[in-house]
């Protein structure tokens, strides 16, 4: 699985959520931990689903989830606390189970320029409570298709 670039996401349609970096993400260096990246990631993708008209919410009101089946993440720049960030996300395709998100942490560096901090690509599965895969909601699907202008 290749890492996305920032060409790769020129070409896709993205949610972007702001954010100040909070205290507890960030380790003893005042740099956020490398795991915590994906709380970030998750806070990205919670917005862009709230923004979609579909938030979370309705997946647990349904006993269904979105889990992670695969990820890759790239580190490049740290992202310190109380940072103002933007996190940008995309969906970049989806079938009848799955579905894959593209994310980047940026920041804006001194001179003002955006500057790409990290970037993640997520493989998801719409699974059941009871451990089941199942079908992605009809009506989630149809919304992400009016997003995507397909």
């Amino acid at each position: 699985m290749t890492t996305p670039s920032h060409r790769q996401e020129t070409a896709t349609r993205t949610h972007r959520t702001e954010l100040r970096v909070p205290l507890f993400e960030v380790d003893l260096g005042q740099a956020v931990y490398h795991g915590n990246y994906f709380h970030l990631f998750e806070l990205g993708r919670e917005d862009f689903l709230r923004e979609l008209g579909y938030p979370y919410r309705r997946f647990m009101e349904q006993q269904q989830h979105l889990t992670i089946v695969e990820l890759s993440c790239a580190y490049r720049k740290a992202v310190h606390y109380d940072e103002l960030i933007e996190i940008h996300s995309s969906v970049v395709w989806w079938r009848s189970r799955s579905l894959a998100f593209q994310q980047w942490i940026y920041r804006k560096n001194g001179a003002g320029v955006e500057e790409l901090c990290t970037s993640a690509t997520l493989n998801m599965v719409c699974v059941q409570f009871s451990g089941r895969p199942t079908v992605l909601p009809s009506d989630f699907v149809h919304l992400l298709q009016a997003w995507a202008g397909k």
